[in-house]
């Protein structure tokens, strides 16, 4: 009885003050600060630490699910809505005139003697003049809200996500212990559901090129076309590509893609698209060609995932801030009923078994000393 009640005492101030007695008592309800933090820790600096989120991109190989993801018909089908409403609301509307001299050079060249770097160069920095970027960023960034939104992209998350929580919880018993008590809060299925819901609030809150992604993004771009003019080895990638890609464009050129001043965008576009098919399918059929993609993306994700983890911490902070603590106390007290009710009915039969044992040891020691 004695280690029924102890228990009893012990389990119920976690929740709230037995006997109204005040000193430490009430813990969890008392604790909220402190609840926020172990769930901050928890979350952003144990489960969706950088290194674990790398290690689960890389052996995923997200790469190749982009480029799977981007060759399916939903995938042609955002690419096209993306490229023909840029082409019909941006690029007819550009100054095409600084490329058209660019081309005609390779037109009376040839293209083994003609550079193609100084044509890409201007084609980016045509398209990051502010309104041409500001349109642009609006259209994918939108695309990039559907997307992660869609129910096509959840089972790579979803893989993702359970890759990261068994790396976290691998040979931890704590920590698979630390899950469970999440329950349904931290299980793969509610935290990729949760992320592809910030994700997709935090891009609707950054549509504008004068956001804070908006800029980061903008001057990211800026700054590797300025690269692109000093960098041989990108370079060389341009100009090792262009007779394939640019030969066919040249024939298109002269006849079908300009007429007078005007570019067909959408034919162009297109061709991009029928280019990108052709590289995906040789990518997909060959793993020698995948290696330099799976890097060069991998080597692009540490920064992104370094600014993804603070992002995380705040979410996390939000999300737990918006609970009272007495809202926390009851959700804590609905996942762990049944173990508390557990730990008291244990504590009860201790406390039961151990007080005979010592009722029956002080009769015989009695009985013998008699």
């Amino acid at each position: 009885m004695i280690g029924g009640l102890a228990d009893w005492y012990a389990v119920t101030a976690l929740f709230t003050k037995p006997l109204g007695i005040p000193f430490k008592t009430a813990i969890l309800p008392r604790s909220k600060e402190r609840l926020i933090q172990m769930g901050r820790t928890m979350l952003s600096e144990e489960l969706l630490r950088v290194p674990q989120m790398y290690y689960a991109i890389k052996k995923e190989r997200v790469m190749v699910r982009i480029i799977e993801y981007g060759m399916s018909d939903v995938g042609q089908k955002q690419i096209k809505d993306l490229l023909y409403g840029v082409g019909n609301q941006v690029l007819s509307h550009m100054d095409i005139e600084p490329m058209r001299k660019e081309i005609n050079k390779a037109v009376y060249k040839g293209i083994s003697n003609w550079k193609a770097t100084p044509l890409v160069i201007l084609f980016g920095r045509c398209m990051l003049e502010r309104h041409t970027a500001s349109v642009f960023w609006l259209y994918f960034n939108r695309t990039c809200q559907r997307v992660i939104a869609s129910n096509q992209v959840y089972p790579y998350l979803y893989r993702v996500m359970l890759d990261i929580m068994k790396t976290y919880t691998k040979d931890s018993f704590f920590r698979e212990l630390a899950i469970a008590f999440g329950g349904d809060g931290l299980s793969p299925e509610r935290l990729v559901e949760t992320v592809q819901r910030k994700a997709v609030q935090f891009l609707k809150e950054n549509e504008s090129i004068d956001s804070a992604l908006g800029r980061y993004v903008w001057g990211q771009a800026i700054r590797f076309f300025n690269n692109l003019e000093t960098n041989k080895e990108w370079q060389a990638f341009i100009e090792e590509h262009k007779d394939q890609w640019v030969k066919m464009v040249l024939e298109e050129w002269e006849g079908k893609l300009i007429d007078g001043d005007t570019l067909d965008w959408a034919r162009l576009m297109d061709i991009l698209i029928d280019r990108f098919n052709v590289l995906g399918n040789e990518i997909l059929l060959n793993p020698d060609k995948q290696a330099p993609f799976e890097r060069f993306f991998l080597l692009r994700s540490i920064p992104w995932l370094q600014k993804l983890n603070p992002l995380i911490d705040s979410v996390v902070g939000q999300e737990l801030s918006r609970y009272s603590p007495d809202e926390i106390t009851q959700i804590v007290r609905g996942k762990m009923y049944y173990d508390l009710q557990m730990v008291r009915i244990n504590g009860s039969l201790v406390g039961a078994v151990l007080g005979g044992l010592f009722y029956g040891l002080t009769t015989l020691v009695k009985g013998v000393i008699g």
